[in-house]
């Protein structure tokens, strides 16, 4: 049987105020006027479907996610990448503070994903995977990235 190196959780809600889900619905819903307005009724449709999910998808999905270290590759939740499908890992710091473990994966798509991370974890975790991933050094995130952090996307 495969041997749990390292093992943590984190919060995945996104903690939203009441206030942020307002703003949300009168974007939205003046976006789905304006466009049935001018006959874009497609994009209407097609708003208002990926709106649906995405609320159906956060309301429906568990607050607590683990991820383990294995012998063998690492598991985020169900989702297990062996360590010959991980490219590299880096880590990314808001001043001092790690915030993310980014894990590049050997793929077209999708190719990152980022976990939630702090210094005490990224201590432990630099010291299991120092032979297992190459580290590429200190990755930083990009101004999309940035701005969807901001408004908690």
């Amino acid at each position: 049987m495969e041997q749990i190196l390292y093992t943590w959780s984190f919060e995945d809600s996104k903690n939203r105020s009441p206030l942020w889900y307002s703003i949300a619905f009168a974007i939205i819903i003046g976006l789905v006027i304006w466009w049935f307005l001018t006959a874009q009724y497609g994009l209407s449709f097609i708003l208002l479907l990926i709106t649906g999910l995405a609320y159906f998808i956060e309301n429906n999905s568990d607050d607590i996610v683990t991820v383990s270290i294995h012998e063998l590759g690492i598991q985020v939740w169900e989702w297990f990448y062996d360590f010959a499908k991980i490219s590299s890992c880096s880590y990314i710091y808001e001043w001092s503070n790690a915030i993310l473990m980014r894990i590049v994966l050997h793929k077209k798509w999708f190719r990152f994903i980022d976990i939630p991370v702090n210094n005490e974890q990224v201590t432990d975790i630099k010291n299991i995977l120092q032979d297992k991933i190459p580290e590429s050094g200190e990755a930083k995130l990009s101004l999309g990235q940035k701005i969807l952090r901001k408004i908690k996307l």
